[in-house]
């Protein structure tokens, strides 16, 4: 998967579907997998070495299986690329292209077609998204909100964000592989991928996004220089410093006279010093801290219409967010929750 960082993460439903098979394996207790076995387990993955999983068990095996078709189907869809895509303009040569794409139904394959034409043109990836979408599948919805947050183009990402919109229309709620894709949004260090997740959590009434929200309304981190990294921050060496900053003033005197005589003369030979007065400034550490704009606004927003008042009074207070969002906004949407309840069983009854 080289280093994509969908093909990477394991909170996006682990669309290799040997995760579950191999899971099985260590419920029965592990196995170590050093030394010589059948087929030489001292082959095995690292990661399996790691978590003692048996190279030659029928679940390794099978993953092992499922790499093998992995790396074959990419191979196919390079080949699809390079004669059907890139700098090649004839319009119908490319759609000979796109509907072959359409015959890579396998889930896991996914995140490979993703990372393998993020540089082709709009109809190749919008026609992506269109598979992903008619795939019906968990890895398809969590390929969608990876492209939706995660994308560079902006058109791309708006696209995929309203295919997300309808998938929640019609699932009635927010399927847990985009919510783990918002989650992961939220947690990157980029700026525009963090942003791009909170406004797909406010487009979809993701409630569970407004806690992860707050927690990055602002963030910070101590500034590092060869003191702090060496012996850590509360633990400087008192004479280094950041920086400093002196107001004062300074007077000259004579601290000492060397006479020096010569033939038929004499002389001699003063050394100044000055004495400092005034105040100085020393900055032993810092911190640089950022408050997230764009975040805040969308959180604002979102709250607000979620619940019924306007909560921009609470500014970039996080501790008052969370304090509002545990004793105001959930009991709040309970209540509405019972009401509806209650309110569809007297429905129901009335129709009956």
């Amino acid at each position: 998967m080289k280093n994509h960082p969908f093909g990477r993460s394991c909170l996006v439903l682990a669309l290799f579907a040997a995760s579950g098979a191999i899971a099985q394996t260590t419920t029965s207790g592990p196995v170590q997998v050093s030394g010589p076995t059948e087929t030489g387990a001292e082959d095995a993955a690292e990661w399996m070495k790691r978590l003692a999983i048996d190279a030659n068990s029928p679940a390794a095996k099978r993953y092992a299986e499922q790499q093998k078709a992995r790396l074959a189907a990419e191979k196919s869809l390079r080949k699809i690329r390079a004669k059907h895509f890139g700098t090649i303009k004839n319009v119908q040569i490319r759609q000979e292209g796109i509907v072959q794409l359409r015959e890579f139904t396998e889930p896991s394959l996914f995140s490979s077609m993703i990372r393998l034409f993020e540089r082709e043109g709009a109809d190749v990836r919008t026609a992506l998204l269109d598979h992903f979408q008619d795939s019906g599948t968990p890895e398809g919805e969590a390929a969608l909100a990876w492209m939706g947050v995660f994308d560079k183009d902006v058109e791309l990402r708006n696209d995929a964000t309203k295919r997300v919109k309808k998938l929640v229309a019609d699932h009635g709620g927010v399927p847990n592989p985009v919510k783990y894709v918002v989650f992961e949004g939220l947690r990157s260090q980029d700026t525009d991928v963090v942003t791009s997740a909170a406004r797909l959590g406010a487009g979809i009434d993701m409630m569970d996004s407004i806690p992860w929200m707050i927690a990055r309304l602002i963030t910070g981190q101590p500034i590092q220089t060869p003191q702090t990294q060496s012996i850590g921050i509360g633990s400087r060496d008192p004479d280094s410093a950041l920086a400093w900053i002196m107001v004062g003033t300074q007077t000259a005197f004579v601290s000492d006279l060397t006479p020096v005589v010569g033939p038929s003369a004499v002389a001699f030979d003063p050394q100044l010093s000055v004495v400092n007065e005034g105040v100085i400034l020393r900055v032993l550490d810092a911190v640089v801290v950022t408050y997230h704009v764009d975040i805040y606004n969308v959180l604002t927003d979102f709250t607000s219409r979620m619940y019924g008042q306007s909560t921009r009074g609470l500014g970039w207070n996080v501790p008052a967010w969370r304090q509002w969002y545990a004793k105001d906004f959930l009991p709040e949407m309970a209540r509405r929750a019972e009401e509806q309840k209650a309110a569809d069983a007297a429905k129901n009854t009335e129709t009956k």
